[in-house]
């Protein structure tokens, strides 16, 4: 009887506790929040939240007279599961785990949410951070980690591609868009969404000259690509079919696409091609572009006439 009553006594000031955090709990900047959560079958969860260190730490402790009792927890950062745990814990047990929630924030939201659920109760912690979302290494998010030029082939066509690789570092599912402009292509449009933790690698059609020397730039982001809201990442890319591309990351700047009037066009000095070359599409005589053949074959039969 005592030691029903002791735990009796110990319970109901926690279950007070633990009822009051269903709501949840806003927290000021740099502010560490501290919570309880009883579950349904009377395991205690001290819960604290240090938004400084983004991480929660928690400390599950079994009052109860069970032995070997089971219980367990999830957590949840911007409504993805960031972590989830088991326990098995004898009568007056416990056990303590830090979680850091940094790989569950979605770059694009500024108002952000943990969710803290065990057997029958929930408790959750809303905080406000502002995230440059290009920068994957403070706040993991959607990244190009390569870009690699070669003759493929596009639409079952032989074409210049950009073969473009996306790596998702984090726990979240972004709505991702992939556009690569060139020298000589204008847009090349592509969806580029990547499961969390997962990388793919995208082929992009280019319309430059196969076997050339082909300098661009891709673009990764959600929603509109004319503004920086959504920007993921932007880098620049030089190299040609059979040797090495290089690539440098660059700062994201907006752009008009090419279905807006004044679109964005990619210039860059160093590849651009002379306007023979791209009148005659790659096509030479002797390494002479076609067009120049033709030009003078056309002046010469005008003034043959003209001289008749």
């Amino acid at each position: 009887m005592g030691s029903n009553l002791k735990f009796v006594c110990f319970l109901i000031p926690v279950l007070i506790l633990g009822m009051a955090t269903v709501s949840g709990s806003a927290v000021a900047q740099d502010e560490t929040v501290n919570e309880t959560v009883i579950s349904g079958e009377g395991i205690v969860y001290q819960i604290s939240f240090s938004k400084a260190n983004s991480s929660i730490s928690t400390t599950v402790v079994n009052p109860t007279d069970w032995e070997d009792k089971i219980t367990g927890y999830i957590l949840k950062v911007d409504g993805q599961r960031v972590h989830d745990a088991n326990f098995r814990l004898d009568q007056d047990e416990q056990q303590t785990e830090q979680i850091n929630i940094t790989p569950g924030i979605n770059v694009n939201q500024r108002e952000h949410t943990i969710t803290f659920s065990t057997y029958e109760n929930t408790t959750r912690f809303n905080f406000t951070r502002e995230i440059d979302s290009t920068d994957s290494e403070t706040v993991p998010a959607p990244h190009i980690s390569n870009v690699e030029v070669k003759d493929g082939t596009a639409k079952g066509e032989p074409s210049a591609v950009a073969n473009v690789t996306i790596v998702n570092p984090s726990k979240q599912l972004y709505s991702t868009k992939l556009m690569v402009h060139t020298v000589d292509t204008d847009g090349s449009l592509y969806p580029a969404s990547v499961r969390p933790g997962d990388s793919r690698t995208i082929s992009v059609e280019l319309l430059d000259e196969q076997g050339s020397e082909i300098a661009g730039e891709a673009r990764l982001y959600t929603g509109n690509m004319t503004t920086e809201e959504g920007a993921l990442d932007q880098v620049e890319f030089a190299g040609q079919d059979g040797g090495d591309t290089s690539v440098r990351d660059a700062s994201y700047e907006p752009a008009r696409p090419t279905w807006m009037s004044d679109n964005y066009e990619y210039e860059n000095e160093s590849y651009e091609r002379g306007i023979g070359e791209k009148l005659s599409r790659g096509h030479d005589v002797e390494g002479i572009p076609v067009v120049y053949p033709a030009v003078a074959f056309l002046v010469g039969v005008g003034m043959l006439r003209k001289w008749r």
